[in-house]
C-alpha cells in the first residue's frame, strides 16, 4: 500500500514515514475481516469515525496567506503537497518543496487530482525537520 501511494502522486521516496502514517491512519478507519462489520477505530474507541476530512495523499493544496503585503492582484496563497494529518491537532501536515518546509494547518483548499511535478523540483535535502510551523500560526 506504500509503494502505490508514493507512485500515484510521484512522492518522492524520502516520504515513506509520512505515507506509512498516512496509510495506518486511513487503514484504522476502512472496515476489515479482522472485526466484523465495524472499522478498527470504532472497535477500539465506540465511535464510528468519520472520513469526510481524507483527501489523496500527496495532492496539492492551498494554504492563504494571512497579511501578506502586496498589490490586490498578488496570489494569496501558497501551494504545498499534502502530507497527511497531524498527530498533535485536528489539522493537516502539508509541505512546501520550495523553501522545504513542513506546515501544520487547517486553512486549505485542495485539489486533489493536481499533483507536483518532483522531477522539475530539486529534491535533493528534501526536508528541514528543523523549523516545524505551529497550528496557530495559519489557522
Amino acid at each position: 500500500m506504500v509503494q502505490s501511494v508514493l507512485g500515484e502522486k510521484g512522492v518522492p521516496k524520502a516520504f515513506w514515514q509520512d505515507v506509512v502514517m498516512w496509510t495506518m491512519h486511513v487503514l484504522n478507519r476502512s472496515l476489515t475481516l479482522v472485526v466484523k462489520d465495524i472499522t478498527l477505530e470504532e472497535a477500539w474507541n465506540g465511535i464510528k469515525p468519520s472520513v469526510a476530512y481524507l483527501r489523496t495523499f500527496g495532492c496539492i493544496g492551498y494554504v492563504y496567506v494571512h497579511n501578506q503585503k502586496g498589490s490586490k492582484l498578488d496570489n494569496k496563497s501558497t501551494k504545498y503537497v499534502l502530507l497527511g494529518v497531524s498527530e498533535e491537532f485536528k489539522a493537516y501536515k502539508i509541505y512546501d518543496p520550495i523553501k522545504k518546509k513542513i506546515l501544520i494547518t487547517r486553512d486549505v483548499k485542495f485539489q486533489e487530482d493536481a499533483a507536483w511535478n518532483w522531477t522539475e523540483a530539486k529534491t535533493s535535502n528534501i526536508l528541514d525537520t528543523s523549523e516545524l510551523n505551529s497550528l496557530g500560526e495559519h489557522s
